[in-house]
Order: structure tokens, then C-alpha cells, then sequence
């Protein structure tokens, strides 16, 4: 089923948690929502043994949430963030879908000829800035978006657009990645040849 795209429902923020151990996940989720109005989009167990939780909402309301589960769990936080005006792409793509023909689907694949970008972060919570801050450096796609399952822990993101705008996007998340101590291996792909080596190999 395809989803036409609702700008009005992306919240003002969304809060990334990443916890060792599920009590402790649960502890957080817990004073999360009773620190402030947010809303819990999913909170699940990834490879590793990482709790995760994603929160969304006004911004004020995600920080303060966000700190409140930190200061709960102490030391059992490995990582997170917390993204205002967090782009609509990306807030898609954390439901597992992807703007393409002005709907929203399941996978998109990239143009003919076009550039793609992939970055590979060592923390989820990374994945996502670095996602986000790819998106609002320049015009490019997001074409998938993987976080922590099977990739022990880590995370990572391509995207696509013409050869300029991939690359203003690779950098901008390179650096976003590497400011947080969390950036993997990048890649940029001119001419990315979609026919001999289908996107969905790497899902």
C-alpha cells in the first residue's frame, strides 16, 4: 500500500536513545513520558543488546524527556540525540518509508546515472544526525536506512541525487558523524549503475 505524504503530522523533534539492557530501557521509557508530553514512535531490543527508543514532539518537551532517561539510567546510556526540525524524509524513513513519485513507499531505487552516497555510522543515534544532516545540505533522496539490526550496533544511510548535491550531502554527514567521534566508512558512487548492482542487494 502506498502512503501520499502528511507534512502536518512530522513532529517539531524527535529524541533517540540507545541503553544497554532492556530493564534499564524500560526504566527510561518510563520517566521519559512522565517527564513530558512525548510520544513513543517504538522502543525494541537491536543487535548488541541495545534498547532503543524513539521519541517525538515539541522540542523542549523531546530535550527534557531525553534528559530525564539519561539522568535515570546513569551509565547504562550508550548513546543519543535529540534532532529539531528533524526533516520529513528522514522521519518517514523511521517508519520504513520512502518519498518517491510524490508518495510514500516501501523502497525507492536511485535514477539512472545518478550519484549515490553511503555513510556507516558505529551508533545508531549518529546514523541519524548524520541522515538528517544529509538531507538538509542539499537535494537529495534517501533510499535507505538502516538502524542496528543486523549490523552489530551500528547503523547506516545512502542516499541519491545528481553528482554535486550527493557529495554536499556525503560531506555534511561525514562531518556530522565524525564531530560525534561516530563515523564508520563513507562512500560516494558517481554514476551509480543500479541495473548491474541492485539497491536491494544491500537490504
Amino acid at each position: 500500500m502506498k502512503f501520499r505524504m502528511r507534512l502536518e503530522r512530522v513532529p517539531s523533534a524527535v529524541g533517540f536513545l540507545e541503553i544497554k539492557g532492556a530493564a534499564d530501557g524500560v526504566a527510561a521509557v518510563d520517566t521519559a513520558v512522565k517527564a513530558a508530553l512525548v510520544e513513543v514512535l517504538q522502543n525494541k531490543v537491536v543487535c548488541s543488546g541495545k534498547f532503543t527508543v524513539l521519541l517525538a514532539g515539541q522540542t523542549a518537551a523531546v530535550e527534557a524527556a531525553v534528559a530525564a532517561a539519561r539522568k535515570e539510567v546513569g551509565a547504562s546510556i550508550y548513546d543519543y540525540c535529540v534532532i529539531g526540525r528533524v526533516h520529513p524524509s528522514l522521519y518517514w524513513a523511521l517508519h520504513d518509508q520512502f518519498p518517491g513519485d510524490g508518495l510514500l513507499k516501501k523502497k525507492s531505487s536511485p535514477a539512472a546515472s545518478s550519484a549515490v552516497g553511503i555513510v556507516e555510522t558505529l551508533s545508531i543515534a549518529v546514523g541519524l544526525e548524520a541522515a538528517d544532516a544529509a538531507l538538509k545540505a542539499a537535494e537529495v533522496n534517501l533510499l535507505e536506512l538502516r538502524l542496528g539490526y543486523a549490523l552489530g550496533g551500528r547503523s547506516y544511510l545512502a542516499f541519491t541525487g545528481t553528482t554535486g548535491a550527493a557529495k554536499a550531502a556525503l560531506d555534511r554527514a561525514v562531518q556530522a558523524a565524525s564531530d560525534r567521534g561516530g563515523l564508520g566508512s563513507s562512500c560516494l558512487i558517481p554514476q551509480f549503475n543500479a541495473a548491474k548492482f541492485p539497491f536491494m542487494a544491500m537490504a
